[in-house]
């Protein structure tokens, strides 16, 4: 048995992987689990991930309200809303934050709320970390189980308590301004209600550190599925588990195929029985946990029941086709042709959505189609995925360097490392506000704490600010003309819609940082700071625009014919007409071949309904269907065929 199902002494599980692999399936199944096995533990499952599927999973609705699953008296469940925990946050601290902000610097109270409430919103990590300390600290729960977002975000999550503290230096940097002058003044010191606030944070995010390094009360769990991709970003979140030093034991290896019943399903088995030895040969060291596909979604008690069994070793599963029904009628839903999107006169296509779609592949093989149509032309490809795909999609080294696609002589690629260009950014930041207090005459208390603060402000830079930089880059390239047409391979849908409401939030924060620079005007010259901070923003407003012109950028939201992918779908569709960013096409990936074989009738007969059901909910959209593939896409000539079943009406040599 995995020790996060026997070991009694655990009080948090962490659930971890590349999105698809079945986190939100392998949390949710083994909260249930582990709450009918022991009636008398209190348990909690919490999503991290701003793309909530905890509902999905359970068959019901829950919501950021800690709820009850229905028929499992000692299990709860929340989806973190984290707007509505940042409000709550404020609410209760608010009034203590602008205090510590009045008493140690020139900023006025207005100017501090501005700002601290400018660096929180949409910090879903954040928010995350404080809620879970509130939960520990709280104590209701002897075990809580965290399905955490993909990969990319979750090791960002993971190097937040960290970062954490520094905001609270920040805090505690502007209260020892006010210590300095009460003990000056008075001769002593007695704490106030900031101390407080500021020994109760300190004392919150030790408790969730020392939590995630207890190896005998925390255990992680990776999730990965037999594909290179999903391999690759495994090996990536062990590192980071390691640098953190969290424990980690088990690894479930999750879609493992084993039915040979048809020429597809073979090949598929074949095709993955290698990276299981992959796998096999590069985790040796943890305990593997096989689980295999299903030929039904895991939705609802009685599914997620039927995973448990199977992950906790106590039955094998193998599919019985003894209770076939006639084949399904193919949807007639009409496949409409993408290849007019790429006659458009586009500078930017934009590919999103839920992860585990797709969306990487269709965006390379897509930038492909386009160098190979547009040869006098250059396309560059380029992902804002904190875990990118993009080398494996290609099946060469990208990086974070324009690299030119081997045997394409117009195509590069670019997987870019946000956060160094944001690491960039703070340094010259920080130069910048060293030099102009260095030239500073005269002094005093009040210039030396105001330095420091204003060192450190640039560490609450709102989330996301290093994908800003990302796209800062990318328009640095725009106005050099360095490339005609750009396609973007974007993170999962619940961090998209954060990254694009993003260039909103930044322009806000910036002009907020300059008002408080400015501040400062008769003081210290700002000019090179000034400057940089107005080019920043400049820059942000730009892609906010580019963004929003409809004769410049195309959205493609990708899916897949299962329940998650739609809710996903939907919630994408509402937020960029919200966001007024142009969205005409939807490409519904992954579908199942008509086929004789048991196992892909039943697997078709339930995602045709989904197709189905897509095709109603969005008849306004150019709906593409492309089939699944029974190999991982991988290299020129993979991606060459998904181009040309998506743009070019070939047909499919797996149908």
């Amino acid at each position: 048995m995995p020790g996060f199902l026997g070991n009694e002494r655990l009080q948090f599980v962490l659930f971890g992987g590349k999105g698809g692999s079945g986190k939100t399936t392998s949390a949710a199944a083994t909260a249930l689990h582990l709450a009918q096995l022991k009636p008398e533990r209190s348990i909690l499952v919490v999503s991290t991930d701003p793309a909530h599927s905890l509902g999905d999973s359970f068959n019901c609705q829950i919501g950021n309200k800690i709820t009850s699953i229905s028929g499992v008296n000692n299990l709860w469940a929340l989806e973190m809303n984290a707007s509505a925990l940042l409000e709550d946050f404020n609410r209760k601290h608010g009034s203590v934050i602008k205090k510590l902000a009045d008493r140690g610097t020139y900023f006025d109270r207005q100017d501090i709320e501005d700002f601290f409430s400018l660096s929180l919103p949409g910090l879903d990590e954040v928010m995350a970390i404080i809620e879970v300390a509130n939960i520990l600290r709280s104590g209701q729960y002897n075990l809580i189980i965290l399905d955490t977002a993909p990969t990319g975000h979750t090791i960002r999550l993971l190097a937040l308590p960290a970062q954490m503290e520094k905001w609270i230096h920040v805090m505690d940097m502007m209260q020892d301004k006010h210590r300095y002058l009460f003990r000056h003044f008075t001769g002593k010191y007695v704490k106030d209600d900031c101390d407080k606030f500021l020994e109760m944070m300190v004392e919150d995010i030790g408790r969730v550190k020392s939590l995630l390094n207890n190896s005998q009360l925390t255990e992680f769990v990776p999730v990965t599925i037999p594909e290179s991709l999903s391999i690759d970003e495994t090996e990536r979140l062990l590192l980071t588990l390691k640098e953190h030093k969290i424990p980690v034991r088990n690894i479930i290896v999750n879609r493992v195929a084993g039915g040979e019943e048809c020429p597809f399903c073979l090949s598929r088995s074949r095709d993955q029985q290698k990276h299981v030895r992959e796998i096999e040969e590069k985790f040796a060291a943890y305990n593997l946990i096989k689980m295999p596909l299903f030929p039904h979604e895991i939705r609802g008690i009685e599914a997620l029941r039927e995973f448990a069994e199977i992950l906790l070793e106590k039955a094998s599963y193998s599919h019985k086709p003894s209770f076939l029904e006639p084949p399904l009628e193919i949807s007639s839903t009409p496949t409409a042709g993408m290849s007019d999107l790429l006659k458009k006169d586009l500078q930017f296509i934009l590919f999103g959505g839920k992860g585990g779609v797709g969306k990487t592949s269709i965006a390379a093989a897509t930038a492909l189609r386009m160098a190979r149509c547009n040869p006098d032309k250059k396309v560059l490809v380029f992902s804002t995925d904190p875990a990118h795909s993009l080398s494996d999609s290609f099946d060469c080294p990208i990086g974070d360097k324009i690299t030119l696609i081997k045997d394409v002589n117009n195509l590069y690629g670019l997987e870019i490392d946000a956060g160094r260009l944001l690491e960039d950014l703070k340094k010259e930041y920080k130069a910048d506000i060293e030099e102009v207090f260095d030239k500073f005459l005269g002094g005093g208390i009040d210039i030396k704490f105001d330095r420091e603060v204003m060192t450190e402000l640039i560490s609450l830079s709102p989330p996301g600010l290093d994908e800003i930089m990302a796209l800062k880059k990318i328009m640095e390239f725009v106005e050099d003309r360095e490339f005609d047409f750009y396609i973007l391979d974007l993170a999962a849908t619940g961090h998209l819609l954060r990254f694009l409401e993003l260039p909103g939030l930044v322009r806000d924060w910036l002009k907020t940082l300059f008002r408080l620079l400015l501040k400062y005007k008769g003081v210290v010259r700002l000019t090179s700071l000034a400057e940089r901070m107005v080019d920043l923003s400049k820059s942000v407003r730009e892609i906010q625009e580019t963004l929003m012109d409809a004769k410049k950028s195309e959205f493609v939201i990708i899916t897949i014919p299962e329940a998650m992918g739609l809710a996903e779908m939907e919630r994408l569709q509402v937020a960029l007409k919200e966001l007024k960013i142009s969205c005409h096409y939807v490409v519904i990936n992954m579908v199942i071949p008509p086929s004789e074989c048991s196992f892909c009738a039943l697997k078709s007969r339930e995602q045709q309904k989904y197709v189905q059901e897509a095709s109603k909910k969005f008849s306004g959209y150019l709906i593409n269907q492309v089939p699944l593939f029974p190999h991982e896409i991988k290299g020129l000539d993979d991606l060459t065929n998904l181009s040309e079943i998506m743009y070019g009406r070939a047909t499919n040599q797996f149908a």
